[in-house]
């Protein structure tokens, strides 16, 4: 079961229903500029070429409409979303998702990727992704992992220590991170720019990055979530090799 050929396949037999229907809304066009110009000649011709287009198109459409017999729920059911997706990211990106140890879900890092067949969409993190076809999945995952990437560490290093000293105080600056994310929220138009998983992402990119102070020396220190600390407290991101890490807490010594 492969979702992209499939989708392909379908998107071929729908250009030539817009073809015929481009023809269909241009013998319409003509049609009426006939009227308008009193060209009986014109009117006639294109009111013959318009019944003629428009007896075909009800009887494509439905067979177009009757050729998509794939069955989707079935397709997230199984591995096969999984394989086709993992197989298309490596080929098209160079990076291979990885299989998650509940076997029904996928690691492309920073993010966990899940299939829900009932909805027919896919979920990237905490996102509900409803814009399957894999394609577009392995583009969006390539997007996310090069934001991680290619985040500015230093920047974010300097705007967490801001945010700790104002939660805290300057000798012993520290925050938990749900608390510096919520503070960055008060600037208007950041959370719908910035929701959670971004945040998780930015973190990450930080922690992957070889950033280890603030620029006037103080060094970072990161706590990860091991205990029974609430979920809206802790950011969750997928590493490399498909662990999860939970930040917590942000010192700066």
């Amino acid at each position: 079961m492969e979702l992209e050929k499939a989708l392909q396949e379908h998107e071929e037999q729908v250009d030539t229903l817009l073809k015929n229907a481009t023809k269909y809304v241009g013998a319409l066009k003509a049609w009426k500029k006939a009227c308008q110009l009193g060209h009986l000649a014109n009117l006639q011709k294109a009111a013959l070429q318009s019944e003629e287009l428009s007896g075909t198109l009800p009887q494509t459409t439905g067979e177009t409409k009757n050729a998509w017999e794939f069955d989707v729920r079935e397709y997230l059911l199984t591995e096969a979303w999984r394989k086709e997706l993992s197989a298309l990211v490596a080929e098209r990106y160079g990076f291979r998702p990885l299989t998650a140890e509940d076997e029904e879900s996928l690691i492309s890092s920073p993010i966990l990727i899940r299939s829900n067949p009932i909805r027919y969409t896919l979920t990237l993190g905490k996102v509900n992704w409803s814009a399957i076809r894999p394609k577009v999945v392995a583009a969006e995952l390539k997007r996310l992992r090069d934001r991680t990437a290619a985040g500015n560490a230093q920047e974010f290093v300097e705007s967490l220590y801001g945010a700790c000293v104002y939660l805290s105080n300057k000798n012993d600056p520290n925050a938990k991170f749900r608390d510096i994310y919520d503070l960055f929220c008060l600037t208007p138009g950041y959370k719908k720019e910035n929701p959670p998983a971004v945040f998780g992402q930015q973190l990450y990119g930080l922690h992957r990055s070889e950033i280890r102070a603030t620029r006037g020396g103080r060094k970072i220190e990161i706590e990860y979530s091991t205990g029974n600390y609430k979920e809206k407290d802790v950011f969750s991101v997928i590493s490399e090799d498909g662990r999860t890490i939970r930040y917590f807490t942000i010192f700066f010594r």
